[in-house]
């Protein structure tokens, strides 16, 4: 069965936000600062990049073919 597309294959939750927050010995943050961090994370993680980094080192070939099928869709 295919996978929806609606579905998260990756996701950083607030207890995330917080182990890390915990581990660099900073204060318990506030539930404002947790929810402005999850606002501006996308603006830090180049996740584009990453996504295509992991399809290229997962599925190696997937690009395979492709220049072909470019030149003949010019055509």
């Amino acid at each position: 069965m295919p996978w929806p597309d609606d579905y998260n294959l990756y996701f950083i939750s607030v207890e995330d936000v917080r182990r890390v927050a915990e581990e660099e010995g900073f204060r318990e943050l506030t539930d404002d600062e947790i929810k402005a961090i999850g606002d501006k994370m996308g603006d830090y993680i180049e996740w584009y990049d990453a996504v295509l980094m992991v399809i290229l080192d997962v599925a190696p070939d997937v690009n395979e073919g492709l220049e072909g099928k470019e030149d003949e869709a010019s055509e």
